[in-house]
């Protein structure tokens, strides 16, 4: 870090600009409630929630702020984030005490007005950090609706994307992704779906996921190795209009730059999580769960990955972060983990791959040029043209009179 100027806090524009072989937190994983108001049919904190315990109040929250120092990304979860209500509060907290430098904040859509006047507010109160806004969207219409439980979803949470574009538009410190969680129910059209959100909205990406952990219905799970890298050739033509789309306004070497490192670390992600679809193969790299990483549970239970066993409470370490880092219990989650091909711990998390890589420099240049190379070479010419949404919109049965309320259609 360099020295602090009076009177103001010093931030990189983002923690993927200091790539560092030191290893010390870089993320926590902040699950600010167990509260959700949907019932999604791939959700591995189920029973968590269930447990219906009390979240941790905000002084607990302020003292694990206090004790983190500075690290780079807060993450969001939940239940469902916007049901905190004082989230924003939460956050200010973070940014001034931690000078994080981005915020991922995941939603379900279900409540766009508070997204968007939140949004509108820490713009003004952390002015220096980056705010991604994660909107979960898994298909069309009643494809989206079933996989979250919820009657109506679809078009809350395309109106929630939607008021975000035209408000950030052109705000460069607020990223709208859309992410899609790949299941039995959705896995036909996903495709389709990721063309339409492209041509519809102005998102900045749009991730998918694999469902993942111990899924609240059974059989949801349908992606093998060889079917995800399948759907993975079959995006990248997708991913290539986002790196289009991300430096429209750019130029030169950091045109090149950014289209190179984004495709390239996309591709990568994708590569190690198909990987470990169908069985744990090692990454290639260290996973730096537990190192550079904490989750804590909006109990106040603690892991290194969200994927693993709860190792101790926040609470029986005075909500101090160092001393829960340092401890004993993670000590030992680090060396059950183990490193590179010793590895006895894989998961498809993308989160945790993609931290990870920020400390294997060496090893993620070789393979994110690897990645890029394989992006370019599945690239193509993509149409987005009205007709061709139309049709799409018509082919999965999109309520047009909708569209046209939430203005996403003339």
């Amino acid at each position: 870090m360099k020295k602090e100027k009076k009177g103001k806090q010093d931030r990189a524009g983002s923690s993927f600009e200091q790539m560092s072989k030191t290893r010390k937190l870089e993320s926590i994983f902040l699950f600010v409630t167990g509260k959700c108001n949907a019932k999604c049919k791939m959700c591995f904190y189920a029973d968590d929630m269930d447990m219906k315990e009390a979240d941790l109040t905000f002084e607990e929250m302020r003292k694990l702020s206090e004790t983190a120092g500075e690290f780079n990304r807060l993450w969001l979860s939940g239940g469902e984030p916007t049901l905190r209500e004082d989230l924003p509060e939460i956050i200010e907290m973070f940014y001034k005490n931690n000078k994080v430098k981005d915020i991922n904040m995941p939603t379900n859509g279900l409540k766009p007005d508070r997204v968007v006047e939140w949004v509108k507010r820490l713009r003004q109160s952390c002015p220096d950090c980056s705010i991604t806004v994660s909107i979960s969207l898994d298909g069309f219409g009643d494809t989206h609706d079933t996989q979250r439980g919820v009657p109506g979803n679809f078009y809350k949470a395309i109106e929630t994307m939607q008021k975000l574009t035209e408000n950030f538009k052109d705000d460069k410190k607020v990223l709208k992704n859309a992410t899609t969680v790949i299941t039995r129910y959705n896995v036909d059209e996903v495709l389709d779906f990721m063309m339409w959100m492209f041509g519809r909205f102005d998102t900045s990406t749009h991730t998918i996921e694999a469902a993942r952990g111990e899924t609240r219905e059974d059989g949801v799970k349908v992606l093998t190795e060889s079917s995800l890298k399948k759907l993975q050739d079959e995006m990248a033509p997708i991913y290539s209009a986002y790196a289009d789309r991300m430096v429209k306004d750019d130029q030169g070497m950091r045109k090149f730059m950014t289209k190179f490192f984004f495709l390239g670390l996309i591709r990568t992600l994708y590569d190690v999580r198909a990987s470990n679809i169908d069985k744990p193969t090692p990454w290639g790299m260290d996973c730096t769960a537990g190192e550079t990483t904490l989750v804590v549970d909006y109990d106040g239970r603690f892991r290194s990955c969200e994927l693993r066993e709860p190792i101790g409470n926040v609470k029986d370490y005075g909500c101090d972060v160092m001393q829960i880092m340092h401890g004993e219990a993670m000590k030992n989650e680090v060396d059950e983990i183990g490193y590179g091909d010793k590895a006895n711990c894989w998961c498809t998390h993308g989160c945790w791959i993609m931290s990870s890589i920020i400390f294997n420099p060496k090893k993620m240049i070789a393979k994110v040029f690897k990645g890029y190379r394989q992006t370019k070479k599945l690239s193509k010419p993509l149409t987005f043209e009205e007709s061709f949404l139309q049709g799409l919109e018509a082919k999965y049965n999109l309520d047009r009179e909708k569209l046209q309320k939430l203005n996403i259609v003339k």
